[in-house]
Protein backbone atom coordinates (compact mmCIF):
# COMPACT_ATOMS: atom_id res chain seq x y z
CA UNK A 1 0.00 0.00 0.00
CA UNK A 2 1.68 3.45 -1.04
CA UNK A 3 1.84 6.27 1.82
CA UNK A 4 2.51 9.24 -0.76
CA UNK A 5 3.01 12.26 1.71
CA UNK A 6 1.07 15.39 0.95
CA UNK A 7 2.55 18.79 1.03
CA UNK A 8 1.61 19.57 4.45
CA UNK A 9 3.28 16.08 5.22
CA UNK A 10 6.89 17.50 3.40
CA UNK A 11 6.59 21.00 5.02
CA UNK A 12 6.31 19.11 8.47
CA UNK A 13 9.03 16.39 7.71
CA UNK A 14 11.47 19.15 6.03
CA UNK A 15 11.01 21.40 9.70
CA UNK A 16 11.41 18.56 11.78
CA UNK A 17 14.72 17.53 9.99
CA UNK A 18 16.27 20.60 9.64
CA UNK A 19 15.51 20.79 13.53
CA UNK A 20 15.88 17.52 15.14
CA UNK A 21 15.02 18.58 18.75
CA UNK A 22 11.91 20.38 17.65
CA UNK A 23 8.25 18.63 19.05
CA UNK A 24 6.25 17.57 15.74
CA UNK A 25 3.35 18.70 17.56
CA UNK A 26 4.58 22.56 17.98
CA UNK A 27 6.32 22.56 14.73
CA UNK A 28 3.12 21.78 13.42
CA UNK A 29 1.77 24.79 14.66
CA UNK A 30 4.72 26.66 14.04
CA UNK A 31 3.33 25.91 10.28
CA UNK A 32 0.16 27.29 10.96
CA UNK A 33 -1.84 24.09 10.78
CA UNK A 34 -5.03 23.82 13.09
CA UNK A 35 -5.39 20.71 15.50
CA UNK A 36 -7.45 18.50 13.35
CA UNK A 37 -5.28 19.51 10.26
CA UNK A 38 -2.26 18.56 12.56
CA UNK A 39 -3.87 15.24 13.43
CA UNK A 40 -4.56 14.18 9.67
CA UNK A 41 -0.14 15.22 8.74
CA UNK A 42 0.98 13.23 11.83
CA UNK A 43 -1.00 10.18 11.28
CA UNK A 44 0.36 10.24 7.64
CA UNK A 45 3.80 10.49 8.75
CA UNK A 46 3.57 8.00 11.06
CA UNK A 47 1.96 5.60 9.05
CA UNK A 48 4.65 5.96 6.48
CA UNK A 49 7.01 5.06 9.19
CA UNK A 50 8.56 8.57 9.33
CA UNK A 51 7.62 9.41 13.48
CA UNK A 52 6.66 7.79 15.74
CA UNK A 53 3.34 8.31 17.90
CA UNK A 54 3.57 7.49 21.70
CA UNK A 55 -0.27 7.61 22.66
CA UNK A 56 -3.37 8.44 20.00
CA UNK A 57 -3.88 11.84 20.14
CA UNK A 58 -0.60 12.19 22.76
CA UNK A 59 3.45 12.94 21.80
CA UNK A 60 4.83 11.86 18.69
CA UNK A 61 8.69 11.86 18.53
CA UNK A 62 10.65 12.12 15.09
CA UNK A 63 13.10 9.11 13.98
CA UNK A 64 16.73 10.04 13.42
CA UNK A 65 17.52 11.33 10.18
CA UNK A 66 19.43 7.74 9.12
CA UNK A 67 16.38 6.08 9.90
CA UNK A 68 14.57 8.65 7.74
CA UNK A 69 16.36 8.39 4.55
CA UNK A 70 16.38 4.42 5.07
CA UNK A 71 12.32 4.64 5.26
CA UNK A 72 12.54 7.63 2.21
CA UNK A 73 14.26 4.95 0.22
CA UNK A 74 11.92 1.87 1.00
CA UNK A 75 8.85 3.95 0.32
CA UNK A 76 10.47 4.97 -2.72
CA UNK A 77 11.36 1.08 -3.64
CA UNK A 78 7.63 0.10 -2.84
CA UNK A 79 6.22 2.80 -4.85
CA UNK A 80 8.36 2.16 -7.77
CA UNK A 81 7.00 -2.46 -7.28
CA UNK A 82 3.20 -1.03 -7.36
CA UNK A 83 3.82 1.01 -10.49
CA UNK A 84 5.43 -1.50 -12.15
CA UNK A 85 3.02 -4.33 -11.23
CA UNK A 86 0.40 -1.64 -12.53
CA UNK A 87 2.07 -0.99 -15.74
CA UNK A 88 2.49 -5.05 -16.04
CA UNK A 89 -1.12 -5.08 -14.85
CA UNK A 90 -2.03 -2.41 -18.32
CA UNK A 91 0.20 -4.37 -20.08
CA UNK A 92 -1.08 -7.87 -19.65
CA UNK A 93 -5.01 -5.94 -20.74
CA UNK A 94 -3.15 -4.48 -23.96
CA UNK A 95 -2.36 -7.48 -24.76
CA UNK A 96 -5.65 -8.94 -24.29
CA UNK A 97 -7.88 -5.96 -26.66
CA UNK A 98 -5.12 -6.03 -29.36
CA UNK A 99 -5.76 -9.79 -29.77
CA UNK A 100 -9.47 -8.95 -29.37
CA UNK A 101 -9.15 -6.47 -32.44
CA UNK A 102 -7.25 -8.83 -34.33
CA UNK A 103 -9.38 -11.36 -33.89
CA UNK A 104 -12.56 -8.58 -35.02
CA UNK A 105 -10.56 -7.19 -38.26
CA UNK A 106 -10.31 -11.06 -39.24
CA UNK A 107 -14.33 -11.88 -38.64
CA UNK A 108 -14.79 -8.56 -40.38
CA UNK A 109 -13.38 -9.82 -43.67
CA UNK A 110 -16.21 -12.46 -43.61
CA UNK A 111 -19.03 -9.68 -42.21
CA UNK A 112 -21.60 -8.04 -44.86
CA UNK A 113 -20.00 -5.03 -46.39
CA UNK A 114 -22.91 -2.99 -45.79
CA UNK A 115 -25.61 -2.47 -42.59
CA UNK A 116 -28.88 -1.57 -43.00
CA UNK A 117 -29.92 0.64 -40.28
CA UNK A 118 -33.98 1.50 -39.11
CA UNK A 119 -35.06 4.14 -37.10
CA UNK A 120 -33.87 7.75 -36.73
CA UNK A 121 -32.64 6.74 -32.87
CA UNK A 122 -30.08 4.28 -34.65
CA UNK A 123 -29.45 6.06 -37.55
CA UNK A 124 -28.29 8.87 -34.78
CA UNK A 125 -26.39 6.34 -32.83
CA UNK A 126 -24.32 4.99 -36.22
CA UNK A 127 -23.86 8.90 -36.73
CA UNK A 128 -22.56 9.66 -33.34
CA UNK A 129 -19.96 6.78 -33.06
CA UNK A 130 -18.45 7.19 -36.44
CA UNK A 131 -17.95 10.69 -35.41
CA UNK A 132 -16.15 9.99 -32.15
CA UNK A 133 -13.75 7.69 -34.00
CA UNK A 134 -13.02 10.32 -37.14
CA UNK A 135 -9.25 10.62 -37.24
CA UNK A 136 -8.64 12.31 -40.58
CA UNK A 137 -11.53 13.46 -42.98
CA UNK A 138 -15.20 14.09 -42.76
CA UNK A 139 -17.00 14.51 -46.49
CA UNK A 140 -20.37 15.18 -46.37
CA UNK A 141 -23.72 16.43 -49.03
CA UNK A 142 -27.46 17.84 -47.69
CA UNK A 143 -29.47 18.00 -50.20
CA UNK A 144 -32.97 18.79 -49.42
CA UNK A 145 -34.79 21.73 -47.52
CA UNK A 146 -32.44 23.20 -44.31
CA UNK A 147 -32.93 21.48 -41.03
CA UNK A 148 -34.78 23.36 -38.55
CA UNK A 149 -32.79 25.65 -36.08
CA UNK A 150 -32.55 23.21 -33.56
CA UNK A 151 -31.20 20.48 -35.47
CA UNK A 152 -28.58 22.29 -37.01
CA UNK A 153 -27.52 23.90 -33.27
CA UNK A 154 -26.80 20.20 -32.33
CA UNK A 155 -25.17 19.54 -35.83
CA UNK A 156 -22.64 22.38 -35.34
CA UNK A 157 -21.65 21.20 -31.49
CA UNK A 158 -21.00 17.64 -33.26
CA UNK A 159 -19.11 19.50 -36.00
CA UNK A 160 -17.14 21.51 -33.51
CA UNK A 161 -15.72 18.67 -31.71
CA UNK A 162 -15.03 16.65 -34.86
CA UNK A 163 -13.14 19.63 -35.98
CA UNK A 164 -11.40 20.46 -32.50
CA UNK A 165 -9.67 16.75 -32.62
CA UNK A 166 -8.37 18.12 -35.90
CA UNK A 167 -9.98 16.20 -38.13
CA UNK A 168 -10.65 17.76 -41.92
CA UNK A 169 -14.21 18.65 -42.68
CA UNK A 170 -15.67 19.48 -46.20
CA UNK A 171 -19.32 20.33 -46.83
CA UNK A 172 -21.83 20.89 -49.45
CA UNK A 173 -25.00 22.29 -49.14
CA UNK A 174 -28.13 23.12 -51.05
CA UNK A 175 -27.97 26.62 -52.14
CA UNK A 176 -31.15 27.11 -50.15
CA UNK A 177 -29.76 27.46 -47.34
CA UNK A 178 -28.37 30.54 -48.28
CA UNK A 179 -31.80 32.27 -48.46
CA UNK A 180 -33.08 31.52 -45.25
CA UNK A 181 -31.22 33.38 -42.20
CA UNK A 182 -30.79 30.37 -39.47
CA UNK A 183 -29.45 27.86 -42.52
CA UNK A 184 -26.77 30.49 -44.13
CA UNK A 185 -25.86 31.50 -40.16
CA UNK A 186 -25.13 28.30 -39.67
CA UNK A 187 -22.86 27.44 -42.90
CA UNK A 188 -20.75 30.79 -41.61
CA UNK A 189 -20.39 29.03 -38.37
CA UNK A 190 -19.52 25.89 -40.04
CA UNK A 191 -16.30 28.04 -42.03
CA UNK A 192 -15.74 29.77 -38.34
CA UNK A 193 -14.87 26.59 -36.75
CA UNK A 194 -12.40 25.64 -39.26
CA UNK A 195 -14.63 23.38 -42.08
CA UNK A 196 -14.66 23.92 -46.12
CA UNK A 197 -18.27 24.82 -47.51
CA UNK A 198 -19.76 24.93 -50.94
CA UNK A 199 -23.37 25.46 -52.09
CA UNK A 200 -24.50 23.97 -55.36
CA UNK A 201 -27.92 24.56 -57.05
CA UNK A 202 -28.55 20.29 -56.76
CA UNK A 203 -27.36 17.04 -55.15
CA UNK A 204 -28.04 14.03 -55.88
CA UNK A 205 -28.18 12.01 -52.11
CA UNK A 206 -27.42 12.99 -48.64
CA UNK A 207 -23.91 11.17 -47.92
CA UNK A 208 -21.32 11.24 -44.85
CA UNK A 209 -18.44 9.31 -45.74
CA UNK A 210 -16.08 9.23 -42.19
CA UNK A 211 -11.92 8.56 -42.82
CA UNK A 212 -13.23 7.18 -46.54
CA UNK A 213 -13.47 3.85 -44.31
CA UNK A 214 -17.08 4.08 -43.80
CA UNK A 215 -20.21 5.73 -45.55
CA UNK A 216 -23.66 6.31 -44.69
CA UNK A 217 -26.79 6.88 -47.25
CA UNK A 218 -30.03 6.90 -47.36
CA UNK A 219 -31.84 3.43 -48.08
CA UNK A 220 -35.37 5.19 -48.58
CA UNK A 221 -37.33 8.35 -48.90
CA UNK A 222 -39.48 8.64 -45.64
CA UNK A 223 -37.29 11.38 -43.66
CA UNK A 224 -40.65 12.53 -42.52
CA UNK A 225 -41.50 9.56 -40.43
CA UNK A 226 -38.38 9.64 -37.59
CA UNK A 227 -39.34 5.57 -37.30
CA UNK A 228 -39.12 4.42 -40.78
CA UNK A 229 -36.29 6.50 -41.91
CA UNK A 230 -33.68 3.87 -42.85
CA UNK A 231 -29.99 4.35 -43.83
CA UNK A 232 -27.13 2.47 -45.48
CA UNK A 233 -23.69 2.03 -43.19
CA UNK A 234 -21.39 1.20 -46.46
CA UNK A 235 -17.61 -0.49 -45.94
CA UNK A 236 -17.46 -1.90 -49.04
CA UNK A 237 -14.58 -0.18 -50.75
CA UNK A 238 -15.77 -0.07 -54.37
CA UNK A 239 -19.22 1.66 -53.22
CA UNK A 240 -16.83 3.70 -50.92
CA UNK A 241 -14.76 4.80 -53.83
CA UNK A 242 -17.76 5.47 -55.82
CA UNK A 243 -19.41 7.88 -53.02
CA UNK A 244 -16.24 10.01 -53.05
CA UNK A 245 -16.16 10.48 -56.47
CA UNK A 246 -19.89 11.78 -56.71
CA UNK A 247 -18.83 13.94 -53.75
CA UNK A 248 -15.50 15.43 -55.38
CA UNK A 249 -17.55 15.85 -58.25
CA UNK A 250 -20.09 17.83 -56.97
CA UNK A 251 -17.31 19.54 -54.73
CA UNK A 252 -15.53 20.52 -57.60
CA UNK A 253 -19.18 22.42 -59.33
CA UNK A 254 -19.69 23.69 -55.61
CA UNK A 255 -19.96 27.39 -55.64
CA UNK A 256 -17.45 29.74 -53.15
CA UNK A 257 -16.38 33.13 -54.05
CA UNK A 258 -12.85 34.24 -55.06
CA UNK A 259 -11.94 34.09 -50.75
CA UNK A 260 -13.30 29.95 -50.75
CA UNK A 261 -16.33 31.10 -47.89
CA UNK A 262 -20.29 30.72 -48.95
CA UNK A 263 -21.49 33.85 -51.73
CA UNK A 264 -22.86 36.40 -50.37
CA UNK A 265 -26.66 37.49 -50.54
CA UNK A 266 -24.95 39.54 -53.41
CA UNK A 267 -25.01 36.87 -55.74
CA UNK A 268 -28.88 35.61 -55.63
CA UNK A 269 -29.43 36.39 -58.88
CA UNK A 270 -26.61 33.93 -60.30
CA UNK A 271 -27.96 31.21 -57.46
CA UNK A 272 -31.00 31.80 -59.48
CA UNK A 273 -29.63 31.52 -62.94
CA UNK A 274 -27.97 28.39 -61.65
CA UNK A 275 -31.24 26.68 -60.31
CA UNK A 276 -33.09 27.58 -63.41
CA UNK A 277 -30.07 25.91 -65.31
CA UNK A 278 -30.22 22.85 -63.18
CA UNK A 279 -34.17 22.77 -63.30
CA UNK A 280 -34.34 23.20 -67.55
CA UNK A 281 -31.97 20.15 -67.22
CA UNK A 282 -34.15 18.04 -64.95
CA UNK A 283 -37.22 18.83 -66.90
CA UNK A 284 -35.22 17.63 -70.19
CA UNK A 285 -34.23 14.22 -68.62
CA UNK A 286 -38.29 13.44 -68.13
CA UNK A 287 -38.10 14.41 -64.57
CA UNK A 288 -41.30 14.50 -62.55
CA UNK A 289 -42.51 18.13 -60.93
CA UNK A 290 -41.87 16.26 -57.25
CA UNK A 291 -38.81 14.31 -58.04
CA UNK A 292 -37.38 18.18 -59.44
CA UNK A 293 -38.68 19.81 -56.06
CA UNK A 294 -37.18 17.55 -53.47
CA UNK A 295 -34.10 17.57 -55.58
CA UNK A 296 -33.94 21.81 -54.78
CA UNK A 297 -35.24 21.35 -51.52
CA UNK A 298 -37.95 23.70 -52.57
CA UNK A 299 -41.77 23.55 -52.46
CA UNK A 300 -44.05 22.50 -55.14
CA UNK A 301 -45.52 26.28 -55.00
CA UNK A 302 -42.06 27.39 -55.13
CA UNK A 303 -41.13 25.26 -57.88
CA UNK A 304 -44.27 26.58 -60.14
CA UNK A 305 -43.33 30.07 -59.30
CA UNK A 306 -39.87 29.52 -60.63
CA UNK A 307 -40.72 27.62 -63.81
CA UNK A 308 -43.38 30.48 -64.02
CA UNK A 309 -40.83 32.86 -64.61
CA UNK A 310 -38.65 30.87 -66.34
CA UNK A 311 -40.65 30.54 -69.18
CA UNK A 312 -41.11 34.22 -68.67
CA UNK A 313 -37.46 34.63 -69.60
CA UNK A 314 -37.76 32.15 -72.36
CA UNK A 315 -40.97 33.77 -74.00
CA UNK A 316 -42.10 29.84 -74.16
CA UNK A 317 -45.76 29.09 -73.84
CA UNK A 318 -44.52 24.96 -73.16
CA UNK A 319 -42.35 22.93 -71.54
CA UNK A 320 -41.22 21.93 -74.99
CA UNK A 321 -41.05 25.40 -76.34
CA UNK A 322 -38.66 26.17 -73.26
CA UNK A 323 -36.59 23.43 -73.77
CA UNK A 324 -36.09 23.99 -77.70
CA UNK A 325 -34.86 27.85 -76.54
CA UNK A 326 -32.90 26.45 -73.78
CA UNK A 327 -30.57 24.71 -76.43
CA UNK A 328 -30.55 27.78 -79.03
CA UNK A 329 -29.57 29.96 -76.36
CA UNK A 330 -27.02 27.43 -75.26
CA UNK A 331 -28.26 27.27 -71.51
CA UNK A 332 -27.73 23.33 -71.85
CA UNK A 333 -24.32 23.52 -73.03
CA UNK A 334 -22.07 21.68 -70.23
Amino acid sequence: MRHTLTDQGHRLLRLLLGEPSADPRAAGQALGMHEDELERVLDQLSRAGLVRRLDVRGEAVTLTPDAILARLVALQEEETRERLAELERYRATLSTLSSSLLRLRTESESMPQADRLVGQREISVALEGAATQARAEVLSMHPGSPLPHAMLKDSMQRNRQVIERGVSMRSIHLSTMLKVPHGRAHLAELQEAGAEVRVASVLPFRLIVIDRAVAYVPAGTAESDPEAMTALEVRDPDLLGLFISVFEFCWVHGATDSSGVVPSADTAEEELDNRELSLVRMLGQGMKDDAIARSLGISSRTLRRIMTDLMRKLRADSRFQAGAHAVARGWLDI
